[in-house]
């Protein structure tokens, strides 16, 4: 009973000390530390090193067949001899100076040793976690945290900024959760105040958030032909929304195929595009990889400070961001369905057979798919409607139904504009606001309610204003479950809304339109701004933060993930006869 007590107390030991050192490691990126952050920081560096040390050795030292131990653990050794060296050697030559040829070298060692530090602190942390996060929602919620504190600690680097000095924290955060969450909301220029590194971190923050850093993994297990427990597969079926956990393997790899086959032919696309203004250059293929990634996880990153404004002449450029943004945002369910729709049909024309059709376009796919579609025209026609004589007043007829297109393709998720957004007039910011809100498919790297929560609801208020009680889609019922969550999402996206539009309006000084349009963007994803994101005082950059990290995640989500295991009984108490309306 005592050493089980001792060991409890070894494990929160360690578990605040992981802690310390993942706050020492942020403090140490501060460019002018004081004596005690530096005491600081290198004491708690000092202890998890010397942890590290004990654990390594112990077992060694306890186990009889020491050669035996050493064979099977020698990566693990190895990696503990590495960390070691390079932490010894980051310590002795990081206050030197030294030549500048030796500079480089001794800046990219220091730099590999914060890596090294970074992955063993996360994943000692993340083994702890594992021991009690047997909720798929936890799981879902603790690796966008990691993801983006990884990402906000890359940015703070000297490496990842043009002036070799790094962001600040607030700033770093708030462009990492953009990244990993998909939003596209910037407080810093992406071509102007990152390098080459820095732009690469925001790429790979948004092709692992767009996707799900659980589902990559998940790919990465079952692309070495690994298997997972019964867990993980609770987790894979609840991410995806897949009941059938036989065909979890060939949805994953489906889904990263997908991906990367769409991305591709977008970056080949947008090369062709490119080649005006790039030439046949690899500044070209780095531009076309960049934006295809940002398109298809509805990231809303651009290399172009102006966005995509420069191009409105190019149809080739906006229409092919525009369909990545719409192939991403309907969901992987509905591509996959497509896809083989129209195979068996192609097959069926090919060899002239009269059997009959397996596939069919599913309901989910049919909403997703018909709503989109509605969507997409009504946002066109509203956005020419209101902006043709105004912000679109210079353009041809033509770029004028281009833009329009563009536009109602990239505001419900995507973030990308071709047109200046600060001077549109009142109805366009409230009409584009309602579609944020609706954004994209379920399933999908879109943002936003979903489509499918707006169908739930249209036929839940249709069944009761037709005086039934069961909502009707086409020829079937929709559960209770599914409206009683449909609601939820809504007014719980409704309620975050509201506040953050209160807090927000006593924190900036903007114009009260553009504050809404800012918080309506940042929780639906979109990534679209009236120009006041790099002007948020500290507490809107907050606000905004949480905002973006709410909406990746969702409602349901975040609640399924403060749900704790508890025995309840269900107790029918009287009824209330309360006096409504």
């Amino acid at each position: 009973m005592k050493e089980e007590k001792n060991v409890k107390l070894y494990e929160r030991f360690i578990f605040a000390l992981v802690l310390l050192s993942i706050v020492a490691l942020f403090l140490e990126q501060i460019p002018g530390k004081g004596l005690i952050l530096r005491i600081f920081t290198n004491a708690v560096d000092a202890l998890l090193i010397l942890i590290l040390l004990i654990e390594t050795s112990v077992p060694i030292i306890q186990t009889k067949y020491k050669t035996l131990y050493i064979r099977s653990n020698w990566f693990t050794l190895s990696f503990t001899v590495f960390s070691l060296l390079t932490f010894a050697y980051a310590k002795i030559f990081h206050s030197h100076a030294v030549a500048s040829n030796w500079a480089v070298l001794i800046l990219f060692l220091r730099n590999l040793v914060v890596g090294f530090k970074i992955y063993t602190r996360i994943k000692k942390l993340s083994s702890y976690f594992e021991r009690f996060t047997a909720n798929p929602a936890q799981n879902i919620l603790l690796s966008f945290v990691f993801l983006i504190l990884a990402g906000t600690l890359l940015l703070m680097m000297s490496f990842s900024t043009v002036d070799e000095k790094g962001i600040s924290f607030i700033d770093a955060l708030f462009t990492a959760t953009s990244a990993a969450c998909v939003n596209g909301l910037i407080v810093k220029s992406t071509v102007g105040d990152f390098t080459l590194a820095g732009q690469i971190v925001l790429l790979f923050l948004m092709q692992i958030g767009g996707l799900g850093i659980m589902l990559l993994s998940f790919f990465t297990v079952f692309l070495l032909g690994k298997k997972i427990s019964l867990q993980d597969k609770m987790l894979l079926s609840y991410m995806l929304s897949e009941d059938d956990s036989s065909s979890l393997r060939s949805t994953v790899l489906e889904i990263v195929a997908v991906t990367l086959v769409l991305e591709a032919a977008g970056a080949v696309l947008l090369f062709i595009g490119f080649v005006p203004t790039l030439g046949l250059s690899a500044k070209n293929l780095y531009y076309s990889i960049f934006h295809s990634v940002s398109a298809f996880c509805n990231a809303g990153f651009s290399l172009y400070d102006t966005g995509l404004e420069t191009f409105r002449l190019n149809p080739l450029i906006l229409l092919t961001i525009a369909f990545l943004i719409i192939f991403g945002g309907i969901g992987f369910s509905v591509l996959k369905e497509l896809r083989l729709f129209f195979k068996e049909r192609i097959a069926h024309c090919v060899v002239k057979e009269k059997t009959a059709y397996k596939h069919h376009i599913g309901l989910n796919s049919r909403i997703s798919l018909s709503l989109t579609a509605g969507l997409l025209l009504t946002g066109t026609l509203l956005f020419y409607g209101f902006e043709h004589g105004n912000s679109m007043a210079d353009y041809g007829l033509a770029e004028q139904y281009l833009s329009a297109f563009f536009q109602s393709a990239t505001l419900r998720t995507a973030g990308f504009n071709s047109v200046p957004f600060s001077h549109f007039l009142t109805p366009t910011y409230l009409f584009m606001c309602a579609f944020m809100f609706i954004g994209g498919g379920s399933g999908g790297t879109a943002g936003g309610m979903k489509t499918g929560t707006l169908s739930v609801l249209f036929a839940a208020g249709k069944a009761f204003f037709a005086g039934g009680d069961k909502p009707v889609i086409g020829r079937f019922q929709v559960p209770e479950h599914k409206v009683k969550s449909a609601v939820l999402i809504f007014f719980a996206g409704i309620i975050t809304v509201l506040s953050a539009i209160f807090i927000l309006s006593i924190t900036e000084k903007h114009n009260l339109v553009h504050i809404v349009f800012e918080v309506f963007s940042a929780i639906t994803a979109a990534g679209l701004t009236a120009g006041i994101t790099p002007l948020l005082s500290l507490a809107g950059k907050a606000v905004v933060i949480l905002l973006m990290f709410f909406g990746r995640l969702g409602a349901l989500t975040i609640m399924a993930a403060a749900v704790f295991k508890s025995d309840r009984v269900n107790i029918n108490l009287p009824q209330a006869d309360i006096a409504i309306g």
